[in-house]
C-alpha cells in the first residue's frame, strides 16, 4: 500500500481499471463462446432461416441468425434473441418434413373399432383431396388405442406432411374427425367419478 502511495497511483483508478478489464475479459469469453457455437451450428446445419425450432421453452420461426446470435419470431410476434453460446439442444420441427400428431379420447363405452374405421376413412379422404394431397407425404399411421383410463379411450394418429404444413393439415383433420364422429354418434371421453355412501352402523340401528 505504501509503495502504491509513494508511486502516486490512485487506488480508485486502479480498482476501476481492474473492474473494466474484468468486464472486458468476461464479455470477450462470452463473445468467443457465442462465435464458436455459432460456427458449429452453421457447420452441422442444425437449423436455417425459415425453420420452426424450439430451444428450451422458446419456440418460433428462425428469422435471423449469424455466428453470434439466433433470432426467433415467436407467438404474438415476439422476436427473441438468443446468444449462440446458450444454445445446446435444438428441436427442429420443419427440417425436410414435419409430422402432425393427432390424439383423441373417445368415451369408455364407445365402439372403438367403429371409431378406428372412421378415422381411417377420414385419413384416406383428406389424403385424396386435391386441396390437401400435395401437403401429405404418405398415408396416415393409425397407431390405434394408446391408453385406457376412467376418462375414456385414447386413440393416436401420425400424419407425415411437407415441412411447415403440419398445422394446416392438423386443423383440417381435426375438423373432419369431429364432424364424422358427430354423424356416427361417437362420444368423446369425459371424466367419471364414482361416489359411494355407507351409513354408519349406529345410524342404521337408530333408524330401526
Amino acid at each position: 500500500m505504501g509503495t502504491v502511495a509513494f508511486l502516486g497511483i490512485n487506488l480508485t483508478v486502479l480498482a476501476s481499471a481492474g473492474g473494466v478489464a474484468f468486464v472486458f475479459a468476461f464479455l470477450s469469453r462470452n463473445v468467443v463462446e457465442d462465435m464458436l457455437n455459432g460456427i458449429l451450428i452453421l457447420w452441422t446445419d442444425r437449423y436455417a432461416i425459415g425453420d420452426f425450432i424450439q430451444i428450451g421453452n422458446i419456440s418460433g420461426l428462425v428469422e435471423n441468425m449469424n455466428i453470434y446470435i439466433t433470432q426467433i419470431r415467436g407467438g404474438g410476434g415476439r422476436l427473441v434473441t438468443i446468444p449462440n453460446g446458450k444454445i445446446s439442444i435444438v428441436e427442429n420441427l420443419t427440417r425436410d418434413w414435419s409430422r402432425f400428431e393427432f390424439k383423441i379420447e373417445i368415451a369408455y363405452d364407445a365402439d372403438v373399432r367403429k371409431a378406428l374405421n372412421i378415422i381411417n376413412q377420414v385419413s384416406e379422404e383428406i389424403q385424396n383431396d386435391p386441396t390437401w394431397k400435395d401437403k401429405i407425404i404418405e398415408p396416415a399411421s393409425i397407431l390405434g388405442v394408446d391408453s385406457i383410463s376412467h376418462q375414456g379411450i385414447l386413440i393416436q394418429v401420425w400424419i407425415k406432411t411437407q415441412a411447415m404444413q403440419q398445422w394446416a393439415v392438423g386443423r383440417e383433420y381435426r375438423l373432419r374427425v369431429k364432424e364424422a364422429f358427430e354423424a356416427a354418434g361417437i362420444a368423446l371421453g369425459v371424466p367419471h367419478q364414482e361416489v359411494r355412501y355407507q351409513a354408519h352402523q349406529s345410524m342404521q340401528s337408530m333408524n330401526n
